[in-house]
């Protein structure tokens, strides 16, 4: 897979600059093919690329694994999760600014292209969260359950929804397809999450009392295996500039 290096663009705007400014973030240069983070990888912040180009690609999926390119002035990293859902690799020498997760509402609330990229990267992790449910099979369904609550609280408030609502856009056969369950199963499950104080029905619609033991809930998940495929890892080679 060859792709031609961009030379520096300005597309950073000086909002984002002035944030990075604030914060003294670190810069980090990759040699081509180096990685910047992989998938399940803990997340650690997120990056803007100042030159070269990043390539985002899923590790473990056979066909067209390549989900996006990023080059200067984009940012990666993003997403709802607290790991990486894929990998991220350099595409030629590129130099990446790490900023703190904190500041990432800050840093592209005037970047309509950013805000997009976040919204596909939230699409991603949502999916991969789906797949790792699934692989999990049948096993810990109140845990599984769990997780997928928490789940779509963090993007409703990555999507500026109360994060304690999960509303009737949720309905409940599609959230017991969702998990694998049949719908009397996920009643029980349900009602089990509320004897113990943890949800409560809300408006046609149920409330998360506390997200905080949800989230202790859900980790006891069986966490994904990650295989190993060469074949699905792309080469990235660079092309010289010219």
């Amino acid at each position: 897979m060859f792709v031609q290096d961009r030379q520096p663009v300005a597309r950073v705007t000086s909002h984002a600059s002035s944030v990075e400014s604030e914060i003294g973030s670190a810069v980090r240069v990759l040699a081509p093919n180096e990685f910047l983070f992989r998938a399940g990888q803990a997340k650690m912040g997120f990056y803007r690329v100042n030159s070269g180009a990043i390539c985002l690609y899923e590790q473990n999926r056979a066909e067209h694994p390549v989900v996006d390119f990023a080059f200067p002035g984009d940012f990666v990293g993003l997403g709802f999760l607290q790991i990486h859902a894929c990998c991220a690799r350099a595409v030629t020498k590129t130099e990446v600014t790490c900023l703190p997760l904190e500041v990432l509402a800050s840093a592209i609330e005037d970047d309509p292209r950013a805000q997009a990229k976040l919204n596909d990267a939230i699409e991603r992790e949502f999916e991969f969260r789906r797949a790792a449910l699934v692989e999990a099979g049948r096993s810990a369904p109140l845990e599984r359950l769990s997780a997928f609550l928490v789940s779509l609280s963090r993007t409703n408030a990555h999507e500026g929804r109360d994060p304690t609502i999960i509303g009737e856009c949720c309905p409940s056969a599609f959230a017991a397809g969702y998990l694998g369950l049949s719908v009397e199963d996920l009643t029980t499950l349900l009602l089990e999450l509320e004897r113990r104080e943890l949800i409560e029905a809300y408006s046609g619609g149920i409330r998360l009392r506390d997200i905080g033991e949800l989230e202790k809930l859900a980790s006891r998940t069986v966490a994904p295996v990650r295989k190993s495929h060469r074949r699905t890892t792309p080469t990235i080679a660079p092309r010289a500039s010219v």
